[in-house]
């Protein structure tokens, strides 16, 4: 037999006399604190764990990046590295080879051979004193004769050029030869132009110097007779060489 349940209905009616009172019903709203702190540790949890994810793979990829680019420096350096020594290889054989085969260089290598089993030859003896002491003394007052040349003709105290080859003179045909001299910070001095045929003085004219500037020239007429070869030295008062030059007389 099924079990009957009895239903009870329970009906309150307003007491006489009273009053009924109409009131207004009011929402309560309970939080529960446990079940939105339970939902939030989770929503946290789920958020790390994505965050962490997602950082993990990038790292991966920038790794993964540097490795490939790092392999392929490598991979380019190292076939430039081999091919540089194979070319310096190459070379190399290149340069044996030649100096096995050539001639001019295995003979060079024989004069040296030579040469090293050569006594060494004596040392030059220095120039005689005399002179030395000559050659300091006209290094010495050269910047007192800024110019000093041979030339075939003077135009207004200055030369019409500069003779640069031998004089060619015949006996029909003399030819006047100039030496001109510029002078500096000489005033009140003396100086003489000294011509000489193969070492042997052969005409000494002595110049006056008037001006801190001082131009001044000497000439000599050459013919024929005077072939050989020939100086012309500029000297002071003591017998200084300041200048000379040497041509020739043909």
């Amino acid at each position: 037999m099924t079990d009957k349940k009895n239903i009870v209905i329970k009906v309150s009616y307003p007491v006489a006399g009273k009053a009924t009172e109409n009131v207004a019903p009011v929402m309560v709203t309970e939080w529960n604190i446990k079940r939105i702190v339970m939902a939030a540790c989770a929503l946290l949890f789920v958020l790390a764990g994505l965050i962490y994810v997602i950082s993990t793979g990038t790292q991966k990829a920038d790794v993964n990046n540097v490795e490939v680019s790092v392999n392929a420096l490598e991979n380019q350096a190292v076939p430039q590295i081999k091919v540089k020594k194979a070319e310096i290889k190459k070379l190399a054989k290149i340069r044996q080879t030649v100096a096995e085969t050539n001639p001019l260089i295995n003979s060079k290598k024989e004069l040296n051979k030579k040469a090293d089993n050569t006594p060494a030859k004596p040392v030059i003896k220095k120039q005689d004193q005399e002179k030395v002491i000559k050659e300091h003394a006209y290094l010495k007052v050269n910047s007192n004769v800024p110019r000093a040349l041979l030339t075939y003709a003077i135009n207004n105290k200055e030369p019409t050029g500069d003779m640069v080859k031998a004089v060619d003179v015949s006996h029909k045909n003399p030819v006047w030869l100039y030496y001109f001299t510029e002078l500096k910070s000489m005033k009140g001095s003396k100086v003489y132009h000294e011509w000489l045929k193969n070492g042997t003085v052969v005409s000494r004219q002595e110049l006056a110097i008037l001006n801190d500037t001082w131009r001044t020239s000497s000439r000599k007429l050459l013919s024929g007779s005077e072939k050989g070869n020939w100086t012309v030295r500029l000297v002071d008062k003591n017998n200084r060489l300041l200048n000379e030059k040497n041509f020739k007389v043909e």
